[in-house]
C-alpha cells in the first residue's frame, strides 16, 4: 500500500496550518485551500492594525453597532448567525459577544491586565446575545447596543477547517487530514492503517507543544482540542487564563486544564470545547454525554483523563504522568 502524501504548511491565523492528503495533490486544489483560508482571515479578524482590518466584516458589524445593519458574504453570514444562535442558546458557557470583556484583559496580547471591577461589570452590558439582528432574506446583521463586539475566534479556525475540507471534496479528495493548529479535521479514513483510522494526538496541557498524553482514532470527524494553557499571563504571582467566564467577566473556574471534542464537523468540535470547560470535569461530562454527535476527552488540572462513553474505546493513554479514570 503506497504511503505517499501530499502535505503542505503554512502560518495563517495565529497558527500553524497542516494539509496532509494521501497521493498527488494538483497544486491549483492546494492553492484554492491556501486563498480560503487567507480569505476567511481577512473577512473574520478583529485584531491588528485598521490595515489588517480594513476587509474584516466582523470588524466593520462591530463598527456600525448600535447604527446599522452590515450585509455579509453568504459564508461569514452562515458563521455569525450559528455564533449568535448558539450564544443565545448556551450563553452561560459561550458567548460570542463577549469582545469588549476580552479586550479590556487583552491576554495573549503584550497591553494585558486585570481590568477593575466597576470596568468589567459596564462592559458586561453590552454581551447581551439577545441584542442583535438577524436578517436571513439579505444576510444582514446589526448590533443593537454602541459598543458591542463580535468576536467569532472560538469557532473560527473550525469553520474554517470545515470549509477547507470542502474544498477538498468538491475537488473529489474525500480523504486527509487539515489541521489548523490543534484544530484537526479527518476526511474519510487513513490509507496507511489497518483499521482505516486516523490517529491523532492529544495535547498534554502542562508540556510543551507536541508532547502528547495520548491518542485518539478517529474517522470522518474532527478533533478539537481546548484548553486553560494556551494563553495565559501572571500578576502579582496570580496566573490568568484567556477563558472567560460570560456571567462574571472574569477567567472561569475550573477543575479542567484541558478538553478534546470530538465530532463530526469542526465547528462544533470547537463550540463544545469551551462548553465543556466552562462546566468542569463532572458537569462537563454530563452535559457532552446527553449531547448528540459530541464526545470528549477532559484531562484535569491533578492529571486524571476521562473519556465519554461514545470514545473511550477509541482513546490510549500513553503517558505515565497522567491516570484514566472511569466514567462518573
Amino acid at each position: 500500500m503506497s504511503s505517499q502524501r501530499t502535505v503542505s504548511s503554512f502560518k495563517i491565523m495565529g497558527t500553524l496550518a497542516t494539509l496532509c492528503i494521501p497521493g498527488e495533490v494538483d497544486d491549483r486544489i492546494t492553492s484554492s485551500v491556501y486563498s480560503e483560508l487567507r480569505s476567511l482571515e481577512r473577512r473574520l479578524t478583529v485584531n491588528g492594525s485598521e490595515e489588517v482590518r480594513a476587509s474584516s466584516q466582523v470588524d466593520a458589524i462591530n463598527k456600525a453597532a448600535g447604527d446599522k445593519a452590515v450585509v455579509l458574504d453568504e459564508d461569514v453570514y452562515s458563521l455569525v448567525r450559528s455564533a449568535v444562535l448558539a450564544s443565545q442558546k448556551y450563553k452561560n458557557s459561550f458567548n460570542a459577544f463577549m469582545g469588549p470583556v476580552v479586550k479590556a484583559w487583552g491576554i495573549g496580547f503584550d497591553n494585558a491586565r486585570v481590568p477593575s471591577n466597576e470596568e468589567i461589570k459596564k462592559l458586561l452590558s453590552l454581551t447581551n446575545p439577545f441584542s442583535v439582528e438577524l436578517n436571513d432574506s439579505d444576510r444582514s446583521v446589526k448590533l443593537k447596543s454602541p459598543g458591542m463586539q463580535l468576536d467569532l475566534g472560538a469557532i473560527a479556525k473550525g469553520f474554517s477547517a470545515d470549509c477547507a475540507g470542502e474544498i477538498y471534496r468538491q475537488n473529489g479528495i474525500n480523504q486527509g487530514l487539515i489541521d489548523l493548529g490543534g484544530n484537526v479535521l479527518a476526511m474519510g479514513g487513513s490509507e496507511i492503517s489497518d483499521d482505516r483510522y486516523w490517529t491523532v494526538g492529544i495535547q498534554s496541557p502542562f508540556h510543551t507543544r507536541g508532547t502528547i498524553l495520548g491518542h485518539v482514532k478517529i474517522r470522518d470527524a474532527s478533533a478539537v482540542t481546548s484548553g486553560i494553557y494556551e494563553r495565559v499571563f501572571e500578576i502579582d504571582g496570580k496566573q490568568y487564563h484567556h477563558m472567560l467566564d460570560p456571567n462574571t467577566g472574569y477567567p472561569f473556574e475550573t477543575n479542567l486544564a484541558s478538553v478534546t471534542i470530538i465530532a463530526e464537523h469542526s465547528i462544533t468540535a470547537d463550540l463544545w470545547a469551551t462548553i465543556a470547560q466552562r462546566n468542569g470535569l463532572n458537569e462537563g461530562y454530563r452535559v457532552v454525554e446527553e449531547a448528540s454527535g459530541v464526545e470528549a476527552i477532559l484531562v484535569t488540572r491533578d492529571c486524571k483523563v476521562l473519556a465519554t462513553s461514545g470514545i473511550k474505546d477509541k482513546f490510549t493513554l500513553v503517558s505515565s504522568e497522567f491516570q484514566e479514570i472511569a466514567g462518573l
